[in-house]
């Protein structure tokens, strides 16, 4: 891959970050609409510094680039009603990478879609129509406000739902069954003495 510099399109891109339409930003990387898009909101994660491959990237930069990934899909969601979303990480030419810089890409997906359901990389191509619908796309994920302060719950159909729910109910159980211990062992004071008045 050609090294960093004039030769890299993604760093001359964000030596102008006036020309992308960014809709989420950290303090190391951009989320911006894919210029032709391959679908509705089509977005890219990108490293601010130059990176080859997210191979590359430290620890942090992981955690901060997939908590990007999440706000991008939150966007997606409330913002342009998809009901759900396909990442891709292409690693290296064989992988499917096709710039020199390193990228995530984010494809909302809709019911709606004749495709929906079927794996990424079998159905996007780039759809002329929505290029000319990217500054609209922007306003739309970009007015969705995101906060991770709070942890998300498990689906109720999930297993790690049903563990907690299980771990819930037998801790309850537990609980209550002590007390009841408690309860039966407790004998009053006074039992089997005998008190005199003076």
């Amino acid at each position: 891959m050609p090294p960093q510099g004039d030769q890299c399109v993604y760093c001359q891109l964000i030596d102008n970050p006036q020309q992308l339409m960014i809709i989420g930003e950290t303090e190391n990387f951009y989320a911006w609409l894919e210029v032709q898009p391959r679908a509705k909101g089509h977005t890219q994660i990108v490293p601010k510094e130059h990176k080859e491959s997210i191979m590359d990237y430290t620890p942090q930069e992981y955690d901060e680039a997939m908590s990007l990934v999440r706000e991008v899909i939150v966007k997606a969601k409330k913002g342009l009603g998809a009901d759900g979303a396909s990442v891709t990480i292409n690693i290296d030419e064989a992988g499917g990478q096709m710039l020199d810089h390193a990228y995530i890409s984010v494809f909302p997906r809709f019911e709606e879609d004749e495709n929906a359901g079927t794996p990424t990389g079998a159905i996007f191509q780039h759809r002329e129509e929505l290029a000319d619908k990217l500054e609209e796309l922007q306003g739309q994920m970009d007015s969705v406000d995101v906060e991770f302060g709070q942890p998300v719950e498990p689906h109720p159909e999930s297993q790690k739902y049903r563990e907690e729910q299980e771990q819930t109910e037998q801790t309850d159980t537990e609980e209550e069954t002590q007390e009841k211990e408690k309860e039966e062992n407790i004998e009053p004071k006074h039992q089997g003495k005998s008190f005199e008045w003076k």
